[in-house]
């Protein structure tokens, strides 16, 4: 998945516009997968395939067990001071420094400061410095020092999943990763995998090239393949459960808990998951009453007149894929508005019953599996 990017990097500073100085690049993010992987493209990019045994590379590893910050920042300073030997240049690469919190302190160590100010002032012409991190918060002391020298930052962060587009950008990401693969993916299945998988990038391209391999020759992924083959996480699990809820299929319902409960899931999880799935549908209807939809197929969406999109820009429906927002849509219509307020209720004292210790977890449980699937007389 493709990280959020901030701010694009290359700072290649000059003097009065005319005699050229050394080059800086500072990579940082709370995607730690993207950050190390930018980073190694890039070092490789400046000092070529073999950078352990290039003389002209010099490498400090800012996530050694055996170091201290400090002294990971001294012998990165020690480093960027030390002019080239036998070459006519020098990439010093200071590799997954794990906290630039440190030259934030109130009474930092003396090294941050020197660091800071090396950094801050023109590098020699020879010189060409990588430094790659985390936690570089770019509104404390430190980051802000780094903006008022001009220097560029490449911010490569998780998707937030409070952000209004973190749903689309996630499946966009997804078919994006597919197409470098060589395969499509089925709507269905891009959306099991954006709900399903945490943020991080590298697992979920590693879970996007297992399902390459997975498939072979078929040119495109479906939900059957993901489910086949994508790690047994317990918000795959819980997805599944909540889908096999919504379509009245216990037996289903009955074996995914026995996997929920088996993984340690919180109960009260699953009540917030089991919450939000009918209140979906809730919303789910609402904005088909807004499009005046009363049925809807695999075409509705497709077809759906402009002028309506335009009027309805917000919708939620009508940010989704258009097979996604047809599954959605059907899976509402699986139950009767008032067959949604009853299921919330029934959550709600199942909830209760959990909270106050009032029965044993695995019948509450099964119980509500029941009664949240029956249909009302």
């Amino acid at each position: 998945m493709k990280p959020a990017r901030d701010t694009v990097i290359l700072c290649n500073r000059q003097i009065n516009g005319s005699g050229s100085v050394g080059k800086l690049y500072v990579i940082t993010g709370d995607d730690e997968f993207a950050v190390k992987e930018r980073s190694r493209a890039l070092a490789i990019e400046l000092g070529g395939e073999a950078l352990e045994e290039n003389p002209a590379v010099e490498i400090i590893p800012g996530d050694s067990d055996s170091l201290k910050p400090d002294e990971i920042a001294r012998r990165f300073l020690e480093a960027m001071r030390t002019p080239p030997f036998l070459c006519a240049s020098k990439l010093v690469w200071l590799r997954h420094f794990l906290n630039f919190d440190v030259f934030n302190a109130k009474d930092p160590v003396p090294v941050y400061t020197e660091v800071q100010s090396l950094l801050t002032a023109p590098l020699s012409e020879e010189l060409t410095v990588l430094a790659d991190g985390f936690n570089l918060d770019m509104r404390k002391q430190f980051g802000k020092a780094l903006k008022s020298a001009k220097i560029e930052i490449e911010v490569l962060n998780l998707p937030k999943t409070n952000d209004r587009r973190y749903a689309e950008d996630r499946r966009l990401s997804i078919r994006a990763v597919c197409q470098e693969l060589g395969k499509g993916i089925e709507g269905n299945a891009a959306a099991y995998l954006a709900e399903t998988l945490s943020g991080d990038s590298g697992l979920l391209r590693n879970e996007l090239e297992k399902l390459a391999c997975y498939v072979g020759e078929a040119p495109c992924i479906t939900l059957a393949d993901c489910q086949a083959v994508c790690s047994r996480t317990p918000e795959t699990v819980s997805w599944e459960f909540t889908g096999a809820i919504t379509a009245r299929n216990i037996p289903a319902a009955m074996r995914l808990l026995d996997v929920l409960l088996s993984q340690g899931e919180p109960e009260m999880r699953l009540m917030a998951a089991l919450s939000g799935e009918f209140q979906k549908q809730i919303q789910t209807k609402l904005a088909m009453q807004q499009l005046n939809l009363t049925r809807v197929n695999a075409r509705t969406f497709d077809s759906l007149p402009q002028e309506l999109r335009d009027r309805y820009p917000d919708n939620p429906l009508l940010k989704l894929h258009p097979f996604r927002a047809f599954k959605v849509c059907e899976g509402a219509a699986n139950f009767t508005d008032a067959e949604l307020v009853r299921n919330l209720e029934l959550v709600r004292n199942a909830n209760r019953s959990l909270v106050s210790g009032g029965g044993d977890r695995r019948i509450v449980l099964e119980q509500l599996i029941l009664k949240l699937t029956a249909r009302s007389q």
